[in-house]
């Protein structure tokens, strides 16, 4: 079975990658193909297939072995990141020039959203480069965490993940804050590996009734079934939009109601008939504080909400239904069966 090397530093290999390239390792091994984690650019051979997942470990390919055929997984859009999130337009005039000679370079891309398409065909009009869309999406729907007793009778609150700038876990912590105002009741549980940052913030900024804790991947189905309201805050800005975060099916498959912006394109397009869900327009505390509040009114039965959920599954977040069209990007952009 010939390789397909996934040229990617170790450290971005982490829960979530993992899932999704299991997907696609899956489609690939249905053609006949098998997928390698080769990180030392000096293994691979100068004419092998490789699937980068960054466009630095794509330039760096492109640059040494100008033979390799070349695909990429676009998870982000990285000139806009790094203007946006580290205010260096320096990185991002270097990654300006970078991403279009990668692009041009590969023999196609998965991407994460329709609206990240849309992104590219608009940047680069005259780049004819072949995609496919599978959104990030790390969990598969647990029935058993909807029917956990007592998950529904009151407002208890997570936020899964890192402390990045983009997560806004400032404007988090300011929105529990007001919903705890009206309702002492409620309670905030912050799962992120960064747990000192995580602390310090909530001792500087004086957030009542939470916790920090971390729990790795295969442990957040269990953990999130203890909770009713799952955060997941955006600014509306291009990196934000063509994103789909993977947080949302992990709250979702667990039965846990996204308390969210509409800022990802996809996702205000695609989860828009499932309910629960509490859609913000703002960022503003009172605003978010108001839409929760009026949620907290209306009477909620689990079935119903999984039976909602379970739809969303079906036909958006189960990566199962995208073999089909994987497996014919592949095979149409060069890896047909040997």
């Amino acid at each position: 079975m010939p390789d397909v090397h996934l040229f990617a530093p170790p450290d971005q290999l982490n829960d979530a990658t993992r899932h999704y390239l299991a997907s696609v390792a899956d489609a690939l091994g249905e053609l006949g193909h098998r997928l390698t984690h080769t990180p030392d650019l000096a293994a691979i051979p100068s004419r092998a297939n490789v699937l980068s997942i960054e466009c630095k470990s794509a330039a760096r390919l492109s640059l040494h072995r100008p033979r390799a055929r070349l695909w990429q997984w676009l998870q982000g859009l990285y000139p806009e990141e790094a203007g946006w999130q580290f205010d260096s337009r320096l990185r991002e005039f270097a990654w300006n020039r970078l991403e279009p000679w990668t692009l041009r370079r590969s023999q196609g891309a998965l991407m994460v959203s329709r609206a990240m398409q849309q992104h590219f065909a608009a940047k680069y009009p005259h780049l004819r480069l072949a995609s496919t869309v599978m959104p990030c999406a790390n969990a598969t729907l647990t029935p058993a965490a909807f029917r956990a007793p007592g998950k529904y009778d009151r407002p208890t609150f997570v936020y899964a993940g890192s402390l990045h700038r983009w997560q806004c876990i400032d404007a988090t912590l300011a929105a529990f804050a007001a919903i705890h105002r009206q309702r002492p009741d409620a309670t905030l549980t912050l799962l992120t590996a960064e747990r000192e940052q995580a602390g310090a913030r909530l001792r500087q900024l004086g957030v009542p009734a939470t916790t920090v804790a971390y729990v790795p991947l295969a442990e957040l189905p269990q953990a999130l079934a203890a909770f009713k309201y799952g955060f997941v805050l955006r600014e509306d800005h291009i990196v934000n939009r063509v994103a789909t975060p993977t947080k949302v099916s992990s709250y979702m498959a667990a039965g846990v109601i996204p308390v969210m912006t509409r800022a990802a394109q996809d996702f205000a397009q695609h989860l828009a008939p499932a309910t629960p869900i509490v859609w913000l327009d703002r960022l503003d505390a009172e605003h978010v504080s108001q839409r929760v509040l009026a949620q907290e009114e209306r009477p909620l039965d689990a079935e119903a909400v999984l039976a909602s959920y379970s739809a969303v599954f079906g036909r958006y977040f189960d990566h199962a239904a995208y073999r089909p069209a994987l497996c014919d990007f592949f095979r149409n952009t060069g890896l047909a069966a040997p």
